[in-house]
């Protein structure tokens, strides 16, 4: 679903012709993941979800 997305941003001309949705959209979900992964009930960062995003999406913006 993710990469399916970032394929349409792409067709639509809004993420970088030579992005690669079918890499993109798991590096976007692992990391992710990994802000959640072994946490004991401490929460995040504020902004940790949004930093990881725009960090991700900032690789392939036009």
């Amino acid at each position: 679903m993710v990469a399916s997305y970032f394929a349409a941003e792409r067709d639509l001309g809004r993420v970088a012709a030579d992005a690669g949705p079918d890499v993109l959209a798991p590096t976007l979900i692992g990391a992710a993941h990994l802000l959640f992964a072994g946490r004991e009930g401490a929460p995040l960062e504020a902004g940790a979800v949004e930093k990881v995003v725009r960090t991700v999406i900032a690789v392939i913006a036009i």
